[in-house]
């Protein structure tokens, strides 16, 4: 009997690959895999999709995956667009102009092929938009649609700061750690809620970042929260920077950064995380028509220059022991 291998090339940042059961003897169709998540935020004119191919053959399943044409298309080979349809039923159309980028080398070849297309104000919170991939060559057309999540902000008070810490000698240690309570209503097509803090500082002059990520936080179509532990604040800091008496480091800011998802992408991510259970089988998730993965939407909103209390500043100079001055 021969032996055919299929293999999805699946474009993940924060998702791992799944399982994918199929049937050997099956005739070979073809199978396109989307991944193209649109985010109208600010700063993010540039939007792109990854569009690749299952492959089938008879080598070796790691030697096919080392050729770029098992896992893209020829682009001239594919015509991609997306169009968007407005609340009025009035819709625009922009194609899609392909780029390759070059990835660190690892089991499949290293060349991808991005799709791209500028915004230029085309992203619009009043409409739905939908993909469409045609294979010029052999007809076949795969599609997707999504809604937008847009203008997310978090309502914040001038003057904001973190206060992790409070010099009090009267308490014992453990009650002069202090938390930070987050909270935001829900927003239209919003399902999953990503709090990132960023914490900048110098480091002998030179601009260093640090991403202390929190746990998803999903919506209920009620006010949501995450709580910013001062403890683990500093743990993190402890973790992530090492002891160097050479080095002298001084604290610039706290970016805070939300990323939403919608319910789609929920799904995706709870679909592909890893298997930690005795059954092994896990339910396959895609909204692509006519093919595999995803097309959705996030938004990502930035609170820039979020200041340290006083007290938390003295922290990271007199008891962190990292060099802060």
């Amino acid at each position: 009997m021969k032996k055919i291998y299929l293999i999805l090339s699946v474009f993940a940042v924060v998702f791992t690959a799944c399982e994918t059961d199929f049937d050997v003897n099956a005739a070979w169709e073809e199978t396109t895999v989307v991944y193209g998540l649109l985010d109208a935020s600010d700063g993010k004119e540039v939007q792109q999709i990854k569009i690749s191919k299952a492959f089938l053959g008879e080598m070796d399943a790691l030697q096919m995956a080392q050729y770029a044409n098992s896992i893209n298309f020829d682009p001239n080979d594919l015509d991609v667009k997306i169009v968007r349809i407005r609340n009025n039923g009035n819709t625009d159309t922009i194609s899609l102009v392909d780029s390759t980028i070059i990835r660190e080398a690892g089991i499949f070849n290293d060349t991808i092929i991005i799709y791209r297309f500028l915004n230029n104000d085309f992203l619009k919170s009043d409409s739905e938009y939908e993909l469409l991939i045609e294979n010029k060559v052999t007809g076949n057309v795969v599609t997707g649609n999504t809604e937008l999540i847009s203008d997310f902000k978090f309502d914040l008070s001038n003057g904001y700061d973190f206060g992790f810490y409070i010099d009090a000698p009267t308490l014992p240690d453990s009650a002069r750690y202090k938390f930070k309570l987050l909270q935001w209503d829900h927003f239209t097509n919003g399902k999953i809620y990503q709090v990132d803090i960023s914490f900048d500082y110098l480091e002998n002059g030179e601009l260093k970042n640090l991403i202390w990520s929190q746990p998803l936080v999903t919506s209920d179509g009620n006010a949501m929260n995450t709580l910013l532990e001062g403890e683990k604040f500093f743990a993190f800091l402890r973790n992530s920077i090492a002891k160097d008496d050479t080095k002298h480091r001084n604290f610039v800011n706290i970016d805070l950064i939300m990323t939403v998802g919608t319910t789609d992408l929920e799904t995706y991510i709870n679909v592909n995380r890893p298997i930690t259970g005795i059954v092994q089988e896990r339910p396959q998730f895609t909204n692509i028509n006519n093919g595999i993965g995803i097309f959705s939407s996030r938004f990502t909103c930035v609170r820039n220059d979020v200041d340290l209390s006083s007290d938390t500043k003295n922290y990271l100079k007199d008891e962190l022991d990292r060099n802060f001055e």
